[in-house]
């Protein structure tokens, strides 16, 4: 048996939090009988202090998320409030229980009751020695699997979005990466400065970010995601425990997508990812849809969309030019060649490559419909190369030689006139 370290670490953290200089803290550990247990033996742990204690009435909430009893000014940095929660939700997890005893002004005591299985095949249970010793760790994330992954499972772990969770407190950290990796793929960072570094790295479709923390605070870091094409397309979530209105203005006022107060329901936190994310997807479809190669007098507000047509434009006006290149285009709209990848990629589910070549191939099918130039000319004038692969490209997006393409256009536009 292995004992959890996670909450045996946040209880310790508790007492060491909330007793004051040359308070003491004590550990104990016992094998005790327990007539519920199947094999009546449950290791106990107990964790006193001569702390601060808990008020009798605050005993029953201090298990419950984002709980925060108020205390004396000189006890600081009381954390988010979902430690002992937690710690209460692990302890369940292997079947044990979780109490407390506590005197205001005396301290406290946590007592954990997990019951004992013995090593397969003793008889007898293992001395305290042994059930400390370590054991290996069964967890799936870590354990070869006993086949290898298929290309559709992998494919479809890869397909997730990806959510960066920015946040200075490891436990809420933790709760919050624990409820949402059913549903995405996650990056961490520990402040606002990590935050934005592993913004750049991992280009994540939404970053969720608490605003107290050290270094750079969530403020700061909103607006230097908002502030910069490279990532202002990310939608942003802001969390605090400060509830007042100038609090919520200041964070929104950043570009923030939305702002939450702690305490809240993960349901709505998982409903306004989910929403945001819904969102940005359809605004990607809607530029691929409308923002055609002809069509640059389209009136433009949002930066994304700028810079599509800046792309647009650009390739419009050097159309005929084989040698058009990505390295070009970055350099035209000052983006490195990998920020203006994934910037592209992100808006019209497109590399720049399929881009410019689409874009090619749009302006392409249109002269072949309206203008009298053969294919081989039409193939030149929107920068192709070659005719054949002027001619594999344009079948590759609409299903037809470009020759068949022109025949049945023209075909068309003479019966109707």
């Amino acid at each position: 048996m292995m004992v959890p370290i996670l909450p045996f670490f946040n209880l310790l953290s508790n007492a060491f939090k909330f007793t004051p200089g040359k308070g003491e803290i004590k550990v104990e550990l016992n094998i005790a009988e327990n007539a519920e247990s199947p094999l009546n033996v449950w290791l106990s742990i107990k964790v006193t202090d001569t702390g601060i204690g808990i008020p009798d009435d605050k005993k029953e909430k201090i298990f419950e998320r984002f709980f925060q009893s108020s205390t004396s000014a000189s006890v600081l940095n009381q954390g988010s409030g979902i430690c002992l929660s937690i710690t209460k939700e692990f302890v369940k997890m292997h079947n044990g229980t979780i109490e407390v005893e506590s005197a205001e002004g005396k301290g406290t005591t946590f007592i954990i009751n997990l019951p004992f299985i013995p090593i397969e095949g003793l008889v007898e249970a293992s001395p305290v020695s042994e059930i400390m010793e370590p054991s290996p760790i069964l967890d799936t994330e870590y354990l070869e699997p006993e086949e290898p992954i298929s290309e559709g499972a992998l494919q479809g772990m890869m397909e997730k979005p990806a959510i960066l969770l920015v946040e200075d407190n490891e436990d809420f950290r933790f709760y919050l990466k624990d409820n949402l990796k059913t549903y995405y793929r996650i990056f961490e960072a520990s402040n606002g400065k990590e935050g934005w570094q592993k913004a750049l790295a991992n280009h994540p479709m939404l970053i969720v970010s608490d605003v107290n923390m050290p270094v750079m605070d969530g403020i700061e870091l909103s607006r230097k995601i908002k502030g910069d094409k490279r990532t202002s397309h990310i939608p942003v979530i802001l969390l605090t425990a400060l509830t007042a209105e100038e609090e919520q203005i200041k964070g929104l006022k950043t570009g923030a997508n939305d702002y939450m107060s702690k305490p809240f329901n993960f349901e709505i936190l998982n409903a306004k990812i989910r929403n945001l994310l819904i969102l940005n997807r359809t605004l990607k479809d809607t530029y691929t849809k409308q923002i055609k190669v002809l069509t640059p007098e389209i009136e433009i507000e949002s930066e994304d969309a700028k810079l599509l047509n800046k792309v647009l434009l650009y390739i419009e006006e050097n159309i005929n030019d084989s040698k058009l290149s990505v390295e070009d285009l970055s350099r035209h709209v000052g983006m490195s060649r990998s920020s203006l990848y994934n910037k592209i990629l992100e808006l019209t589910g497109e590399s720049p490559v399929e881009y410019i070549r689409n874009a090619k191939l749009d302006k392409a099918a249109i002269l072949l419909e309206k203008s009298d130039m053969n294919v081989a000319q039409v193939g030149y004038v929107v920068g192709f190369a070659t005719p054949n692969y002027f001619a594999k490209s344009f079948k590759a997006k609409f299903s037809m030689l470009p020759s068949e393409f022109m025949n049945q256009k023209r075909k068309s536009g003479k019966v109707k006139s």
